[in-house]
């Protein structure tokens, strides 16, 4: 456990991982959905974290413990709930990016479990999503939405579908819980068609 009188920078807005060990304890998606959790609630227990994601709170002890020896959360200290105190927890950043290298085979191979983790919770988060009532699929008004489109793109029309990647994912950096919202999930892949050889 980390010494509750060390004091760990401000969570930030977003975070490049670098080094192979780190992308590797991020290989597992019980651990990205602690990570997306906390970066999304800001300071938790392992409680809070189990009733967002809906797991067992002693299932998610050993997770939550790796990504505090890789440095991706902070133990930020205790709060008392009924007789015995919580640990408390708190993101590196709100967002984790991935250093990607197309010239490392060990990042590659982490880039191919990384996105067979993410899509992993992203299915467990539709399924849960899909089975509970409020579902609306439709309209302005739509929270729920899975889908994937082949597209033609152009070198101009690849600027704009960028800009709007980017658009959205300085959205999800600067939201905040309020009393008035609710927690919504988005996933995105973006990916070249690679034609098979003859």
């Amino acid at each position: 456990m980390s010494d509750p009188k060390t004091k760990h920078p401000e969570t930030v807005p977003f975070y490049v991982v670098e080094d192979i060990e780190t992308m590797l304890s991020l290989s597992n998606p019980v651990r990205w959905e602690i990570l997306d959790t906390i970066g999304a609630i800001g300071e938790c227990s392992a409680a809070d974290i189990a009733q967002y994601t809906a797991r067992a709170r002693t299932s998610l002890y050993p997770h939550i413990q790796q990504l505090v020896e890789v440095g991706l959360i902070y133990e930020t200290g205790t709060r008392l709930m009924g007789k015995r105190y919580e640990q408390l927890y708190r993101p590196k950043a709100r967002l984790i990016g991935i250093r990607f290298d197309q010239e490392d085979p060990a990042n590659l191979d982490y880039h191919t479990t990384f996105a067979n983790a993410l899509a992993r919770m992203l299915a467990r988060r539709h399924d849960q999503a899909a089975r509970a009532p409020g579902v609306n699929p439709r309209t302005e008004n739509r929270n729920h939405h899975c889908g994937s489109h082949s597209v033609w793109v152009d070198k101009d029309q690849l600027i704009k579908l960028n800009k709007m990647i980017e658009d959205i994912w300085k959205f999800c950096e600067n939201s905040k819980p309020g009393d008035d919202k609710q927690l919504m999930h988005i996933g995105m892949f973006l990916t070249r068609h690679v034609p098979k050889d003859k």
